[in-house]
């Protein structure tokens, strides 16, 4: 995470705590929850699988 959202990208030095936190938040809301891969999930994205088995129990209902 430091790699892809911090290092290179941002003078973390001079920013304040909050300005990171608020950074970190948003990075896990709109990345890692949502775009990801993961290969436990068969290489899919956490939401597109979330989003498969909202509708396999509809199908399955």
């Amino acid at each position: 995470m430091k790699t892809e959202l911090l290092y290179d990208r941002y003078d973390t030095r001079q920013m304040e705590v909050e300005e990171l936190k608020v950074l970190i938040w948003r990075y896990f809301l709109s990345y890692w929850n949502n775009r990801r891969i993961c290969s436990a999930n068969g290489g899919l994205p956490p939401m597109v699988k979330r989003r498969q088995y909202y509708e396999a129990l509809e199908v399955a209902a």
